[in-house]
């Protein structure tokens, strides 16, 4: 029997752990992240109805049949931080490298557009063999994917990324926020340049 692989839910894994993060960000007041939902477009839905006890019908199971996107989604999360907006999106590697073709260009442009509003946009790259996750901002992304049209790389190489942007990771939590603040500080001080 052949395995498929499928591409659509790279990152699960990470994005089970910011989903409890995100609630213990919640429950201490630090800040509001959300899941954005893809959208979708649902067409067709089989309906089962169950028998109750006394024979009548209830109401079952619904399952789509049938759907399609509605439109391409942005990024993973969006939310606010003591006054900052976020966004980012969660990606996977079994390399130690992550491959640009995992980031698409409208969430790269999305990402360019939150920044020009002053907010902060990122991706959190979990690179699995290592056990490693690291902060990338939008900056450092858009600068290997111009370059990658230009010969350049077409991957961000964990090796280059900066040990200030790796994410503690620490009782079943994925502690980012310490990491944007890093972010913000390099902002700050010019160490990144702006998109």
């Amino acid at each position: 029997m052949t395995k498929w692989r499928t591409y659509g839910h790279r990152g699960d894994e990470t994005e089970e752990l910011i989903n409890s993060t995100n609630e213990y960000y919640r429950n201490y007041n630090v800040g509001i992240i959300t899941k954005i939902p893809v959208p979708i477009k649902v067409m067709e839905i089989n309906r089962k109805n169950k028998e109750d006890i006394f024979g009548g019908k209830t109401k079952g199971s619904a399952i789509i049949t049938k759907a399609f996107f509605e439109e391409k989604s942005t990024v993973d999360y969006i939310g606010c931080v003591q006054g900052f907006t976020i966004v980012f999106d969660a990606k996977e590697t079994n390399k130690n490298y992550l491959p640009l073709q995992n980031i698409h260009k409208h969430q790269i442009e999305y990402m360019e557009l939150i920044r020009k509003q002053r907010g902060i946009a990122f991706i959190i790259a979990h690179f699995k063999i290592q056990r490693k996750f690291y902060l990338i901002p939008i900056e450092i992304i858009k600068s290997y994917y111009d370059r990658s049209f230009k010969g350049g790389r077409k991957s961000i190489p964990m090796e280059d990324l900066d040990n200030n942007f790796e994410i503690a990771y620490k009782n079943g939590l994925l502690y980012y926020l310490d990491t944007v603040n890093t972010y913000l500080d390099y902002i700050k001080e010019g160490k990144i340049k702006s998109v």
